[in-house]
């Protein structure tokens, strides 16, 4: 993820999703988000981005506006130009929601050191937890760059998992077609973990999500379907 777009419409979604996940799934014991910030190409928040307007966002029923609490926090993250504030947000906003949250790490990401960077994640790696990856576009490319991630570290990641867990993956959705799209990344993340993923969408995102348990991926289904009935905008569940 990239700071200067803290407290957007896709942050919105993001950790609307997560804290209906987190309540709807007792099984899970936390959060854990892995933000994979990278540095900033300027130091300059995007006043002038539509994606930052949150009033707009509730008129066009945008997921994650009926939660006006989240709406205000974000509000506030619109106007800080620091990790550390907005890592300092993100704990507040959760643990008003009396769930437990820890950012796994804060330091920097780059296409250098990410060897480094999933070895420290590695070092206290979370049990029974919703696990959020977080990168700036997403899964790789043909030729990957610090924005994205790895399918070796989607791997790595999954087999350190315990059955309680659920992996979490941020995509940006690219200007070709959707559907078809989704299709795609599912197939290689399965071809990759040897699970097939369940989705949500709101055509601009998507979220990927693995699990090795068959019955939290049915309960996850369920939740995820659950969530799209409050927003017109989002669609579920399209790789099953």
């Amino acid at each position: 993820m990239n700071i200067k777009y803290s407290g957007d419409t896709r942050d919105l979604f993001k950790f609307d999703l997560v804290r209906q996940l987190m309540k709807s799934i007792p099984e899970f014991k936390s959060f854990t988000f892995v933000p994979m910030i990278t540095e900033k190409k300027s130091r300059k928040k995007q006043k002038n981005s539509s994606k930052l307007d949150l009033g707009a966002a509730a008129r066009k029923g945008l997921a994650g506006t009926n939660n006006l609490d989240l709406m205000t926090h974000l509000g506030r993250l619109q106007e800080i130009n620091d990790d550390l504030e907005y890592f300092s947000g993100i704990h507040s906003y959760f643990r008003q929601e009396n769930i437990m949250v820890d950012v796994l790490h804060k330091d920097r990401f780059s296409h250098e050191n990410r060897v480094n960077y999933f070895q420290k994640l590695f070092e206290k790696f979370p049990a029974e937890s919703l696990i959020l990856l977080d990168p700036d576009t997403g899964l790789e490319v043909k030729n990957p760059t610090q924005r994205h991630l790895l399918f070796e570290e989607v791997n790595n990641i999954f087999d350190r998992m315990d059955s309680s867990s659920v992996l979490m993956i941020y995509q940006h959705i690219p200007r070709v077609i959707r559907k078809g799209y989704i299709k795609k990344r599912c197939e290689e993340l399965s071809a990759v973990c040897g699970s097939l993923p369940e989705t949500i969408t709101d055509n601009e995102i998507v979220f990927f999500f693995l699990t090795k348990d068959q019955a939290m991926r049915s309960r996850l289904c369920k939740v995820l379907g659950e969530y799209t009935k409050h927003y017109n905008v989002l669609s579920a569940c399209v790789c099953s």
